[in-house]
């Protein structure tokens, strides 16, 4: 599954982290050049549901996770995924050689192995909204689909403004009423694909020593 990562550039690499953000049925909700903000327009259930992310995600301190990443081609891994208000980490086990750290609006990635460290701009990319607290969907948010499973629990964001640019998908376990943040879609301009699905998902417990600390 995981032959030829190691032969990827670390800019292929971060564009599969950072491709914008959504799932399969972005081919069916289509991208739209423009929107408007909020969820408003949505059904009430739909409304209160998007209301229960919005307060699950603000209450959260920490989220850590083991996490599979999928992507284009062979753009794959796997590692730690850590998760504080305004800032996420990916450790990878596989290649060993990427870090990636999301702080201050910006993603940094370094690969160990050529040495080279990469920056990308958050602010107009859907992946950004894990960036801001509190986390609200009101505001310079389109709120383009809300999706239910027996016990699962799926938001699919843009950004208002430039919503063609991104797509992202927020998948969680809604069990008797509590969610927990299991996945995330996504899909570029491009229509580029890629997931990370989450696993053994510890929340608020105090993370490692040394966290969250931007790759140079």
């Amino acid at each position: 599954m995981m032959m030829g990562v190691g032969m990827k550039t670390t800019r292929q690499r971060l564009a599969g982290i950072v491709a914008g953000a959504g799932l399969a049925v972005a081919s069916a909700i289509g991208l739209s050049a423009c929107a408007t903000s909020g969820y408003n327009q949505l059904a009430i259930a739909d409304q209160k549901d998007i209301h229960r992310v919005e307060v699950y995600l603000n209450g959260l301190v920490t989220l850590q996770a083991h996490f599979a990443q999928d992507g284009p081609a062979q753009q794959q891994g796997d590692g730690i995924f850590l998760y504080a208000p305004e800032k996420f980490e990916m450790v990878y086990d596989v290649p060993r050689s990427l870090h990636a750290v999301a702080l201050n609006g910006k993603l940094v990635l370094r690969d160990s192995e050529t040495g080279s460290v990469t920056h990308i701009s958050l602010k107009r990319n859907p992946l950004g909204l894990l960036l801001r607290h509190p986390i609200s969907f009101s505001k310079e948010v389109q709120v383009t689909n809300v999706a239910r499973g027996a016990e699962s629990l799926q938001v699919s964001l843009a950004e208002a403004n430039n919503p063609s640019q991104g797509l992202l998908t927020l998948q969680f376990s809604d069990i008797g009423g509590k969610l927990s943040l299991v996945g995330m879609q996504g899909v570029d301009a491009r229509r580029h694909h890629f997931g990370l699905s989450f696993f053994d998902v510890q929340e608020n417990v105090p993370v490692p020593d040394g966290s969250f600390i931007l790759p140079e």
